[in-house]
Parts: C-alpha cells; structure tokens; sequence
C-alpha cells in the first residue's frame, strides 16, 4: 500500500488523507481500519486485479451524517488510473451495500479539479447535487468539490 500508491502524492492530491511519509504512516492506517471492521457504518475494501490478484486499491462508504447517506471513496495507483477499475470496483462496492446491507442512498464528491473521478460517478448514475468546498480535517489541504446524490431502487439489479 504505502509503496503502490499512498506515499504517492499524485495519488493522495484529492484525498482526504495525507501523502504518506513513511511504512509507519501506512501501518496506523491499517490499525484504524481493522478497528473498524465491526463498525455499522464503515465498510472499506482492498481492490485487486482479477487475473494475478495484485492489490491496486481501496475504497469504501461511511456513514456521511452531513447528508444523512454514506458516502462512497475510492482510490488506486496511479499505474491503474483510466483502465476502467475505479468504475468496477464502486460498482462492486454499491452492489454488495444495496443488495447485502440493505443501503439504498449514497453521496460523493470530487475535485472540481479532478474531472476524471465524476466521470466515474456519472457511469454509477449519481446525480450532481452542488458546488462544494472540501477542507481536510488537519486544515492543510482545502479546494472547490462537485457533490453528487445516488438513490437506489434495490428491486433492480445495478449493472455489472
């Protein structure tokens, strides 16, 4: 992780974490997210390439209490961007929390400056909601967002 994409600044530009300085950076993020494991409203994955099962990324929802919906994240190597992975593994991500946690209502936001990333919502059908700003929480990066809504009918199948 550390050395595939989380020291990766790149990588970490519009993320809500910080480019990871060392192993040890990547370590206590591992330690937050198995705590986290049991937790209703938290649900994190690692994304693998299906042909060697190389890891390439991770991403997740979490309950977003700003918009009463969990919000959907996502992030992989750089090496992976635009081959369509980031669009599969959400939509995997939004099939598991409809059909198995029973979850229907979902919010992301990207970069205004990261065209790419609502390219992948607009494919998961989300809905451009409004202008926003996203400040990190230790204040060091801050930068203008599109927002998005994605309601979801369970009765019918998401495309694979």
């Amino acid at each position: 992780i550390f050395r595939r994409w989380a020291r990766d600044p790149e990588v970490a530009r519009y993320m809500s974490w910080n480019t990871h300085r060392s192993v040890d950076d990547t370590l206590a993020w591992l330690e937050f997210e198995e705590a986290s494991l049991d937790a209703p409203d938290n649900f994190d994955f690692g994304f693998v390439l299906k042909d060697t099962g190389e890891l390439i990324g991770s991403g997740g929802i979490t309950f977003y209490e700003d918009v009463d919906a969990f919000m959907l994240g996502y992030c992989l190597m750089k090496s992976c961007w635009g081959r369509g992975y980031a669009t599969e593994a959400a939509r995997r991500i939004l099939d598991y929390a409809v059909f198995d946690l029973g979850i229907t209502t979902f919010f992301a936001c990207h970069a205004t400056d990261n065209p790419a990333s609502g390219n992948v919502l607009a494919k998961l059908g989300f809905a451009f909601m409004k202008d926003g700003m996203f400040v990190s929480s230790d204040g060091s990066k801050s930068y203008p967002r599109k927002e998005y809504l994605l309601r979801v009918d369970p009765s019918p199948s998401i495309e694979a």
